[in-house]
C-alpha cells in the first residue's frame, strides 16, 4: 500500500467510515449508501482518484446516445468531477487529482466526494429527466 492510500484508510476511519483495502490496495468505503473507491498509483504518489462506480447502467444504442452528450455536458460544466461510460455500458464518476506528499484530506476529500455525487446526480437527472422516467428505470 503506497504513502495516499493508507493516509486516506486513516482519514476514513476518523472520521467514521468502515473503510477496508482490496487486493489490488484501493479503499473502498460507503457514504451516503453509496460505495466509493479510492484508487493511487504505485509509480506516481502524488496521484489520489475517487470513483463512484457503476452508478448508471446504459440499456440501448439509444440511451448510448444520449448518455454521451450528457457526459460531455457534466464534464465540461462540473469541477473535477467527470463522468466516463465504461466498455460494459455501466456509468461512473470520479475525481482525479494530484495532492503534495503530506496532504490535509480534511481539506479537500469530503467536497471531493460532493463534486463525484453531483456529476452521478446531474448526469442521472439529465438521462431520466423528471420523477416519472426515474420510476419508469427504476421499475423495470
Amino acid at each position: 500500500m503506497n504513502a495516499i492510500a493508507k493516509l486516506c484508510l486513516n482519514y476514513l476511519r476518523e472520521e467514521g467510515y468502515a473503510p477496508k483495502l482490496t487486493e489490488q490496495n484501493d479503499v473502498i468505503f460507503k457514504a451516503e449508501g453509496k460505495l466509493y473507491i479510492v484508487s493511487t498509483d504505485n509509480k506516481d504518489e502524488q496521484f489520489l482518484r475517487i470513483i463512484l462506480p457503476n452508478f448508471y447502467e446504459i440499456e440501448n444504442d439509444t440511451e448510448m446516445n444520449k448518455a454521451l452528450r450528457v457526459a460531455n455536458k457534466i464534464n465540461r460544466n462540473v469541477k473535477v468531477g467527470k463522468v466516463m461510460i465504461m466498455d460494459d455500458n455501466h456509468v461512473w464518476a470520479f475525481a482525479e487529482q494530484f495532492i503534495d506528499n503530506s496532504p490535509d484530506l480534511d481539506d479537500f476529500f469530503k467536497r471531493t466526494i460532493t463534486v463525484i455525487r453531483k456529476a452521478a446526480d446531474d448526469f442521472a437527472s439529465e438521462m431520466l429527466g423528471d420523477v416519472d422516467g426515474l420510476l419508469r428505470k427504476l421499475l423495470r
